[in-house]
């Protein structure tokens, strides 16, 4: 796992529906003990471009792996477990 794309709306209500959960992310990622690079945008054209349909969304290495809801911490490590478990299995075990 290289890079981690979260995109949110930065739109003037502040519907945190619709923010980008940067906190949890960070948070997941402490939580599992991972080094991973973290980009947040709230530039829609470039979640299009991702491929995002709804916002928030979280992107893995270019993967959308969740869009239309704020995600928990939880739900976020669930997310980054899965990611890491596919990724040993498509190289052998190997990093």
């Amino acid at each position: 796992m290289n890079k981690i794309e979260s995109f949110g709306s930065d739109c003037a209500m502040g519907c945190p529906a619709c923010g980008t959960p940067n906190d949890n992310i960070t948070q997941a990622l402490a939580e599992l003990g991972l080094n991973v690079r973290v980009v947040a945008s709230t530039d829609i054209g470039e979640a299009q471009e991702r491929g995002v349909k709804r916002l928030p969304a979280l992107v893995i290495d270019g993967e959308v792996m969740a869009e239309g809801s704020a995600l928990t911490v939880e739900e976020i490590k669930s997310i980054l477990r899965k990611t890491i478990s596919t990724q040993e299995l498509s190289t052998g075990g190997e990093k």
